[in-house]
Protein backbone atom coordinates (compact mmCIF):
# COMPACT_ATOMS: atom_id res chain seq x y z
CA UNK A 1 0.00 0.00 0.00
CA UNK A 2 2.67 2.49 0.81
CA UNK A 3 4.79 1.77 -1.78
CA UNK A 4 2.16 2.85 -4.26
CA UNK A 5 1.37 6.17 -3.12
CA UNK A 6 2.82 9.37 -4.33
CA UNK A 7 1.81 12.15 -2.21
CA UNK A 8 -0.47 11.21 0.64
CA UNK A 9 -2.33 13.24 3.01
CA UNK A 10 -2.07 11.70 6.43
CA UNK A 11 -4.26 12.65 9.16
CA UNK A 12 -3.66 11.33 12.78
CA UNK A 13 -6.79 9.87 14.74
CA UNK A 14 -7.52 9.36 18.03
CA UNK A 15 -10.48 7.49 19.58
CA UNK A 16 -13.81 9.09 19.61
CA UNK A 17 -12.70 12.17 17.19
CA UNK A 18 -15.57 11.60 15.54
CA UNK A 19 -18.42 12.54 18.33
CA UNK A 20 -16.86 16.06 18.07
CA UNK A 21 -18.44 19.03 16.12
CA UNK A 22 -15.74 19.58 13.78
CA UNK A 23 -13.93 15.81 13.13
CA UNK A 24 -16.35 14.89 10.27
CA UNK A 25 -17.16 18.14 8.89
CA UNK A 26 -12.89 19.06 8.39
CA UNK A 27 -12.40 15.67 7.09
CA UNK A 28 -14.88 15.80 4.18
CA UNK A 29 -13.78 19.64 3.07
CA UNK A 30 -10.26 17.92 2.36
CA UNK A 31 -11.89 16.23 -0.81
CA UNK A 32 -11.21 20.17 -1.71
CA UNK A 33 -7.64 19.90 -2.01
CA UNK A 34 -7.53 19.32 -6.16
CA UNK A 35 -4.11 17.94 -6.45
CA UNK A 36 -4.10 15.41 -4.14
CA UNK A 37 -5.94 12.13 -5.00
CA UNK A 38 -9.04 10.66 -2.61
CA UNK A 39 -7.10 7.66 -2.85
CA UNK A 40 -4.35 8.88 -1.23
CA UNK A 41 -5.95 9.59 2.44
CA UNK A 42 -5.17 7.62 5.26
CA UNK A 43 -5.87 7.92 8.49
CA UNK A 44 -3.42 7.32 11.70
CA UNK A 45 -4.95 6.02 14.88
CA UNK A 46 -2.79 6.97 17.56
CA UNK A 47 -5.44 5.08 20.12
CA UNK A 48 -7.61 2.03 19.50
CA UNK A 49 -10.79 2.72 17.33
CA UNK A 50 -14.16 1.40 17.21
CA UNK A 51 -15.81 -0.89 14.59
CA UNK A 52 -18.32 1.92 14.01
CA UNK A 53 -15.64 4.51 13.66
CA UNK A 54 -13.91 2.53 11.03
CA UNK A 55 -17.07 1.93 8.96
CA UNK A 56 -17.39 5.85 8.97
CA UNK A 57 -13.74 6.32 7.88
CA UNK A 58 -14.11 3.90 5.39
CA UNK A 59 -17.44 5.60 4.23
CA UNK A 60 -15.23 8.21 3.30
CA UNK A 61 -12.91 6.37 1.50
CA UNK A 62 -10.13 7.16 3.69
CA UNK A 63 -7.48 4.41 3.98
CA UNK A 64 -6.66 3.28 7.65
CA UNK A 65 -2.74 2.62 8.65
CA UNK A 66 -1.68 0.13 11.65
CA UNK A 67 1.73 1.45 11.68
CA UNK A 68 2.74 -0.39 15.17
CA UNK A 69 4.77 -3.44 14.22
CA UNK A 70 6.87 -1.62 11.22
CA UNK A 71 7.44 1.92 13.04
CA UNK A 72 8.76 -0.57 16.55
CA UNK A 73 10.94 -2.27 13.92
CA UNK A 74 12.20 0.84 12.81
CA UNK A 75 12.82 2.64 15.78
CA UNK A 76 14.70 -0.23 17.73
CA UNK A 77 17.89 1.66 17.07
CA UNK A 78 16.12 4.64 18.37
CA UNK A 79 15.25 4.38 22.16
CA UNK A 80 14.11 8.10 23.00
CA UNK A 81 12.31 8.30 19.87
CA UNK A 82 10.72 5.10 21.20
CA UNK A 83 9.60 6.62 24.51
CA UNK A 84 8.44 10.24 23.60
CA UNK A 85 6.20 8.34 20.69
CA UNK A 86 4.71 6.15 24.14
CA UNK A 87 3.99 9.37 25.78
CA UNK A 88 2.71 11.60 23.54
CA UNK A 89 0.83 10.04 20.41
CA UNK A 90 1.45 13.69 18.36
CA UNK A 91 5.04 12.40 17.68
CA UNK A 92 3.26 9.78 15.11
CA UNK A 93 2.89 12.66 12.85
CA UNK A 94 6.80 12.62 12.34
CA UNK A 95 7.92 9.14 12.92
CA UNK A 96 5.21 7.30 11.45
CA UNK A 97 4.68 9.26 8.34
CA UNK A 98 7.98 9.27 7.29
CA UNK A 99 8.47 5.20 8.09
CA UNK A 100 5.82 4.38 6.22
CA UNK A 101 6.27 6.40 3.57
CA UNK A 102 9.93 7.13 3.09
CA UNK A 103 10.04 7.35 -0.83
CA UNK A 104 7.34 9.28 -1.32
CA UNK A 105 8.33 13.43 -2.66
CA UNK A 106 5.71 15.38 -0.27
CA UNK A 107 3.91 14.04 2.69
CA UNK A 108 0.67 15.76 3.61
CA UNK A 109 -0.05 16.29 7.40
CA UNK A 110 -3.42 17.63 8.46
CA UNK A 111 -4.95 17.74 11.70
CA UNK A 112 -8.60 17.11 12.07
CA UNK A 113 -9.40 20.46 13.20
CA UNK A 114 -8.39 22.06 9.96
CA UNK A 115 -11.10 23.17 7.69
CA UNK A 116 -10.44 23.98 4.07
CA UNK A 117 -13.48 26.32 2.59
CA UNK A 118 -12.66 26.60 -0.93
CA UNK A 119 -11.27 24.20 -3.57
CA UNK A 120 -7.81 24.73 -3.82
CA UNK A 121 -3.95 23.97 -4.97
CA UNK A 122 -1.91 22.71 -2.11
CA UNK A 123 2.25 24.07 -3.02
CA UNK A 124 4.36 20.80 -3.54
CA UNK A 125 7.32 22.20 -5.56
CA UNK A 126 10.00 24.20 -4.43
CA UNK A 127 10.63 23.79 -0.55
CA UNK A 128 11.92 20.93 1.91
CA UNK A 129 9.08 21.78 4.27
CA UNK A 130 5.78 24.25 4.57
CA UNK A 131 3.64 24.93 7.58
CA UNK A 132 1.33 26.97 9.47
CA UNK A 133 1.58 30.05 12.14
CA UNK A 134 1.21 29.76 15.37
CA UNK A 135 0.40 33.12 17.08
CA UNK A 136 3.01 32.30 19.83
CA UNK A 137 6.00 30.13 20.16
CA UNK A 138 4.23 27.28 21.56
CA UNK A 139 6.94 24.55 22.12
CA UNK A 140 8.43 22.81 24.92
CA UNK A 141 11.95 21.59 25.60
CA UNK A 142 14.95 22.19 27.97
CA UNK A 143 15.34 26.84 27.56
CA UNK A 144 19.35 25.89 25.69
CA UNK A 145 17.16 24.39 22.46
CA UNK A 146 16.41 28.06 21.15
CA UNK A 147 20.60 28.84 21.53
CA UNK A 148 21.89 25.77 20.45
CA UNK A 149 19.61 24.39 18.01
CA UNK A 150 18.64 25.83 14.79
CA UNK A 151 14.44 26.83 14.94
CA UNK A 152 12.10 28.67 13.03
CA UNK A 153 9.69 30.56 15.38
CA UNK A 154 5.89 30.14 16.02
CA UNK A 155 5.38 27.42 13.97
CA UNK A 156 2.06 25.24 13.84
CA UNK A 157 2.20 22.10 12.97
CA UNK A 158 -2.29 21.96 11.89
CA UNK A 159 -1.02 21.74 8.31
CA UNK A 160 2.53 20.36 7.05
CA UNK A 161 3.79 19.62 3.82
CA UNK A 162 7.56 17.64 4.03
CA UNK A 163 9.36 15.99 2.00
CA UNK A 164 10.07 12.61 4.31
CA UNK A 165 13.80 13.31 3.71
CA UNK A 166 13.77 16.52 5.80
CA UNK A 167 13.05 13.91 8.75
CA UNK A 168 16.21 12.81 10.42
CA UNK A 169 16.04 10.13 12.68
CA UNK A 170 19.43 10.19 13.63
CA UNK A 171 18.77 14.04 14.36
CA UNK A 172 15.89 13.60 16.32
CA UNK A 173 16.86 11.12 18.67
CA UNK A 174 19.88 13.77 19.85
CA UNK A 175 17.10 16.22 19.95
CA UNK A 176 15.24 14.67 22.53
CA UNK A 177 17.59 12.76 24.24
CA UNK A 178 19.33 16.50 24.72
CA UNK A 179 15.79 18.69 25.37
CA UNK A 180 12.74 16.90 24.99
CA UNK A 181 12.87 13.80 27.13
CA UNK A 182 12.49 15.07 30.49
CA UNK A 183 9.56 17.42 29.78
CA UNK A 184 7.59 18.84 32.60
CA UNK A 185 4.29 17.79 29.49
CA UNK A 186 5.00 16.35 26.28
CA UNK A 187 2.26 18.54 24.78
CA UNK A 188 3.88 20.71 22.44
CA UNK A 189 7.14 18.91 22.04
CA UNK A 190 6.32 17.77 18.62
CA UNK A 191 6.36 21.31 17.41
CA UNK A 192 9.19 21.80 19.17
CA UNK A 193 11.11 18.76 16.85
CA UNK A 194 9.03 20.26 13.77
CA UNK A 195 10.22 23.75 14.30
CA UNK A 196 13.71 22.24 14.38
CA UNK A 197 13.84 19.73 11.53
CA UNK A 198 12.79 23.02 9.70
CA UNK A 199 15.21 24.79 10.86
CA UNK A 200 18.00 22.79 9.63
CA UNK A 201 16.19 22.08 6.05
CA UNK A 202 17.61 23.72 3.35
CA UNK A 203 14.16 25.24 2.11
CA UNK A 204 11.38 26.41 4.70
CA UNK A 205 8.11 27.81 3.69
CA UNK A 206 5.28 29.31 5.37
CA UNK A 207 2.11 29.18 4.00
CA UNK A 208 0.41 32.20 3.09
CA UNK A 209 -1.24 34.18 5.71
CA UNK A 210 -4.00 35.76 3.79
CA UNK A 211 -5.11 32.08 2.82
CA UNK A 212 -3.96 30.12 5.59
CA UNK A 213 -5.14 30.63 9.23
CA UNK A 214 -4.77 29.54 12.79
CA UNK A 215 -7.86 30.91 14.58
CA UNK A 216 -6.99 29.94 18.10
CA UNK A 217 -9.90 31.93 19.47
CA UNK A 218 -7.72 33.99 21.88
CA UNK A 219 -7.31 37.63 21.63
CA UNK A 220 -3.62 37.67 20.98
CA UNK A 221 -3.59 38.65 17.42
CA UNK A 222 -5.80 40.69 15.43
CA UNK A 223 -6.88 40.17 11.81
CA UNK A 224 -3.75 41.70 10.16
CA UNK A 225 -1.06 39.75 12.49
CA UNK A 226 -2.84 36.86 11.15
CA UNK A 227 -2.70 38.07 7.28
CA UNK A 228 1.15 38.74 8.05
CA UNK A 229 1.80 35.49 9.65
CA UNK A 230 2.76 37.81 12.65
CA UNK A 231 3.49 36.35 16.18
CA UNK A 232 3.74 37.83 19.54
CA UNK A 233 5.29 37.30 23.11
CA UNK A 234 3.46 39.75 24.50
CA UNK A 235 -0.46 40.60 23.71
CA UNK A 236 -3.94 40.65 24.86
CA UNK A 237 -5.17 38.23 26.86
CA UNK A 238 -8.45 36.72 27.11
CA UNK A 239 -10.73 34.65 24.94
CA UNK A 240 -12.86 35.59 22.19
CA UNK A 241 -16.89 35.90 22.90
CA UNK A 242 -18.41 36.48 20.25
CA UNK A 243 -18.57 35.21 17.04
CA UNK A 244 -19.03 38.18 15.05
CA UNK A 245 -15.05 39.09 16.84
CA UNK A 246 -14.27 35.45 15.73
CA UNK A 247 -15.59 36.15 12.12
CA UNK A 248 -13.45 38.78 11.34
CA UNK A 249 -10.02 36.68 11.61
CA UNK A 250 -11.33 34.29 9.04
CA UNK A 251 -11.85 36.92 6.03
CA UNK A 252 -10.44 36.06 2.63
CA UNK A 253 -9.11 33.04 4.02
CA UNK A 254 -9.30 29.62 2.35
CA UNK A 255 -7.56 26.90 4.78
CA UNK A 256 -8.56 27.41 8.43
CA UNK A 257 -6.99 25.75 11.62
CA UNK A 258 -9.12 26.31 14.35
CA UNK A 259 -6.43 25.11 17.03
CA UNK A 260 -7.87 25.13 21.28
CA UNK A 261 -10.35 27.04 22.04
CA UNK A 262 -11.05 28.23 18.48
CA UNK A 263 -12.44 24.80 17.99
CA UNK A 264 -15.94 26.33 19.90
CA UNK A 265 -16.53 28.75 17.58
CA UNK A 266 -16.28 25.74 14.56
CA UNK A 267 -20.08 25.57 14.15
CA UNK A 268 -20.93 28.76 13.63
CA UNK A 269 -18.12 29.68 11.29
CA UNK A 270 -19.06 26.12 9.39
CA UNK A 271 -22.33 27.33 8.69
CA UNK A 272 -20.91 30.80 7.31
CA UNK A 273 -18.72 28.41 5.04
CA UNK A 274 -21.88 26.97 3.13
CA UNK A 275 -23.07 30.17 2.08
CA UNK A 276 -19.77 30.59 0.56
CA UNK A 277 -19.46 31.27 -3.42
CA UNK A 278 -15.80 30.77 -4.14
CA UNK A 279 -15.74 28.06 -7.13
CA UNK A 280 -12.16 28.65 -8.84
CA UNK A 281 -9.17 27.22 -7.11
CA UNK A 282 -7.37 28.97 -4.87
CA UNK A 283 -3.72 28.00 -5.63
CA UNK A 284 -2.08 28.59 -2.15
CA UNK A 285 1.15 30.36 -1.73
CA UNK A 286 4.14 30.31 0.09
CA UNK A 287 6.74 32.55 1.39
CA UNK A 288 10.08 32.29 2.62
CA UNK A 289 11.21 31.81 6.42
CA UNK A 290 13.85 32.90 8.55
CA UNK A 291 15.28 30.86 11.80
CA UNK A 292 15.30 32.43 14.97
CA UNK A 293 16.97 36.08 15.61
CA UNK A 294 18.50 36.85 18.42
CA UNK A 295 15.49 38.28 20.16
CA UNK A 296 13.78 35.31 19.19
CA UNK A 297 15.59 32.90 21.25
CA UNK A 298 16.31 34.95 24.28
CA UNK A 299 12.48 35.02 24.71
CA UNK A 300 11.41 31.50 23.52
CA UNK A 301 14.61 30.20 25.95
CA UNK A 302 12.55 32.60 28.76
CA UNK A 303 9.16 30.66 27.66
CA UNK A 304 10.75 27.16 27.64
CA UNK A 305 12.41 27.57 30.97
CA UNK A 306 9.42 29.02 32.61
CA UNK A 307 6.72 26.44 31.44
CA UNK A 308 9.35 23.61 32.91
CA UNK A 309 10.11 25.47 36.74
CA UNK A 310 6.87 27.08 36.80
Amino acid sequence: MTAEAKNPLITLYGSNYIENDWTLPCMKSWSKILNISPSEFYVLPHKPISVKEKKIISALDFQILNSNLEVDSFLADYPALQQIREKDGTWRKILDTAILFPEVEKITIIDTDVFIKDNVLLPNKGFDIAYMREDVPAYKGKWNMAWKEKMVPALNAGLIIVDPAVIDFHYLEKLVSNYLNKCKSYWWSEQSAWACLAGKSKTRVLFNGRQVKVTSGMKKRNFLEIQQNGYKYFGKKGMIETYDEFKNLLEGGSIFHFAGPGKYMFKASFADFQSSKQTDPVEIFTEQEDTLSLRDKFFISMRLYFKEHF
